[in-house]
């Protein structure tokens, strides 16, 4: 998969994920989710809500949480091949794979269609190194936390998925390899996939790290891809500042 096919089948994820965006969430005009609102006066706590967890991130907060290149080690920038516009989750995905088992890997957590319904959404994407070098796709997505807590948990048979097939948007078929990864443990709890798009004739090996971190009712998302497999340093570093900044949005 070369890089323009990455960035092509990118951007129409994210075209096509454009009709997904109105259905996201239920809020308002004032972009404040209904599960948010609080209560008038001396109105008593609702114990239920509390139980539930912090309200969802409005969509104004998921945009604020998202890294900027100022945010990383320098020589990052915005992807401007990428639609700069906010999509639904399902733009974070890679594809849809030959194997039920092996499609959660692709979802980079969040994007599976019919995964829980999302209530804010936002979305950037970063690279370093010119077109041959390394980019990050930045998610922040935002649910009623037991909605989280299931996107978290949904099993991933890495086992069954040492070697598979994967369809981008764009039609074209790539052989794929799914492993384990290790990241920091951050937030309420972390995990990480590695899948890496094998060589063809048409273009070159493909490494993606995806990792995803929970806080609260949100898990942040950050895929790193590379040509080279790129050390997890700037993936680490990125990874530790995208929950900083939501864990200060949750609180603005």
């Amino acid at each position: 998969m070369s890089a323009s096919l990455r960035r092509g089948a990118l951007a129409a994820l994210a075209a096509a994920s454009l009709l997904a965006l109105s259905a996201c969430g239920d809020g308002d005009k004032d972009g404040k989710p209904a599960a948010g609102r609080s209560g008038s006066g001396s109105a008593a706590p609702d114990r239920g809500k509390e139980a539930a967890g912090p309200a969802p991130l409005t969509a104004a907060q998921a945009k604020a949480a998202l890294l900027t290149p100022a945010d990383l080690s320098s020589g990052w920038e915005v992807d401007k091949s990428i639609p700069a516009y906010d999509v639904g989750p399902t733009a974070m995905q890679l594809g849809k794979a030959d194997k039920a088992a092996c499609q959660p890997l692709l979802d980079a957590f969040v994007g599976a269609d019919n995964g829980p319904k999302a209530q804010a959404h936002a979305m950037t994407d970063l690279k370093q190194g010119g077109e041959a070098g390394t980019m990050m796709s930045l998610g922040v997505t935002s649910y009623r936390q037991a909605d989280a807590v299931k996107v978290m948990q949904e099993k991933t048979d890495v086992g069954a998925c040492g070697k598979f097939t994967a369809k981008a948007v764009d039609g074209s078929v790539d052989e794929a390899a799914g492993s384990e990864l290790t990241v920091p443990a951050l937030g309420d709890e972390a995990r990480g996939v590695r899948v890496v798009f094998a060589a063809t004739d048409e273009g070159v090996s493909i490494q993606h790290d995806i990792a995803a971190v929970r806080v609260g009712g949100t898990v942040v998302t950050v895929a790193q891809a590379s040509f080279t497999t790129a050390g997890s340093d700037a993936f680490e570093a990125a990874l530790r500042k995208a929950v900083e900044k939501v864990q200060k949005a949750g609180k603005a």
